[in-house]
């Protein structure tokens, strides 16, 4: 049986309406400060319940390394299969 690496993606959006709302609206800046890390931790989560899905079909055990990327606009996660 041979493993194959597996790859997943997501193409990030511009966040920075994020930036002109704060501009405009000062005072909805409370909460988290840091939207950029907030956004990748979202999409990170998503592609994990995607490469969950793909696994859970073949093997229901699941003890895998999953290897995030980001490349420019677009966020990887690879893991093997």
């Amino acid at each position: 049986m041979t493993n194959k690496i597996q790859t997943i993606s997501i193409k990030k959006n511009d966040q920075s309406y994020l930036k002109r709302l704060l501009i405009d609206y000062p005072k909805i800046s409370s909460g988290r400060k840091n939207y950029a890390n907030q956004y990748n931790r979202v999409l990170k989560n998503i592609l994990l319940s995607k490469a969950y899905d793909r696994i859970s079909i073949k093997k229901p055990n699941i003890q895998k390394k999953f290897f995030f990327k980001e490349k420019g606009k677009i966020l990887l996660i690879k893991f093997k299969l």
